[in-house]
């Protein structure tokens, strides 16, 4: 970051007091040094040089923001990002590195990382940025989470309450799980100007079960998602008409719920963070060394976009068959919409 840790610059005088918490995780102390000069009129800041004493600060409370260097002294910094979700601390996270890869950005982005810095690359001002909007979406967030965990709780109050309507409750979630497939196989494109890499995936991802449309141009695939909507699309990142991470905003302008893997052979790390940035829910090298990773990896997909569906079924379907207790699920789909307005 500008000149490495050691040249960040000061948060202004001007700032407001502390107001959240920041985890600083790396055993350069001058990192630990630029932070706290960025960060300590507007965080408290707390300070770990190994993941194990991260861990320990993690579990004693959760900061509201994460901020680690991938090489740790005892662990991999994206192990720990690992090890701290699965121990249920919901983050903010800002991971950093000196020595950037393909790799590593790719780890980053299917861990759902906030930001991946390059030390030596971004600016003081760029990594102040990156924590003020990674924050932000922490809070949006856990706001979200918490409106859902009220309409879940009033949900089950309901059912309690409504003895008579819990068998057709139960009925209709039994009903909606397996969601049923809206029309026969899940709809896959697959865009590559290389023919025979189109061919290949056409060919694995119909033995799968999958209806799967191939398309060898940017424009190629404009015609065909513009005229029909796909579950999922696999794009090279490098067309010979176009540019992959272009395709993904197009896509999601025209259909949102599509959920969209990044293929390359030319893996770079700004290639692997402008995917992360602009929704690829995944990222795979080429050339494929082993095929059950594309499997794995696409069945990883449409099982959460299946799951996220019958969960939209069961909502529907409650307000229908339930409409005299709609006064409070109103008003907390009022608080997620305007939630999801302002989204970070």
């Amino acid at each position: 970051m500008g000149n490495g840790a050691s040249g960040l610059g000061a948060e202004p005088s001007g700032a407001r007091r502390a107001t959240g918490t920041l985890l600083v995780v790396d055993p350069d102390p001058r990192t630990h040094r630029a932070c706290d000069d960025l960060f300590g009129r507007t965080f408290t800041v707390e300070h770990a040089a190994s993941g194990r004493e991260a861990l320990a600060l993690l579990e004693a409370g959760p900061p509201d923001v994460l901020v680690t260097e991938i090489a740790l002294g005892d662990m991999d910094g994206l192990a720990l990002v690992r090890q701290a979700r699965a121990a249920g601390h919901r983050v903010a996270v800002v991971v950093m590195t000196g020595t950037p890869s393909a790799r590593t950005a790719a780890r980053a982005l299917r861990l759902g990382v906030d930001d991946y810095i390059l030390k030596q690359a971004d600016s003081a001002d760029h990594l102040r940025n990156s924590v003020r909007h990674a924050l932000k979406r922490h809070v949006h967030q856990g706001e979200v989470q918490r409106l859902l965990i009220e309409l879940t709780e009033l949900n089950e109050a309901f059912l309690q309450n409504m003895a008579a309507l819990d068998q057709a409750n139960q009925q209709l979630r039994e009903a909606l799980e397996p969601p049923a497939e809206r029309d026969g196989a899940w709809r896959m494109l697959v865009v590559d100007d290389e023919v025979a890499t189109v061919a290949l995936l056409e060919t694995l991802l119909r033995s799968q079960g999958f209806d799967v449309d191939g398309a060898n141009s940017g424009a190629e695939a404009r015609a065909m998602f513009g005229a029909r909507r796909y579950d999922l699309v696999l794009t090279d990142k490098n067309l010979g008409d176009a540019n992959g991470v272009d395709l993904i905003k197009e896509i999601h302008a025209l259909h949102p719920d599509t959920q969209v893997v990044l293929m390359t052979g030319f893996a770079t790390v700004d290639s692997a963070v402008d995917a992360m940035h602009f929704g690829a829910v995944g990222y795979l090298r080429k050339p494929f060394e082993d095929l059950s990773v594309v499997v794995n990896r696409v069945d990883e997909v449409v099982q959460q976009q299946k799951a996220e569906r019958a969960r939209s079924r069961y909502v529907h379907a409650f307000r229908e068959r339930n409409a005299d207790f709609l006064a409070r699920y109103r008003l907390l789909k009022t608080k997620l919409m305007t939630l999801q307005r302002q989204a970070p």
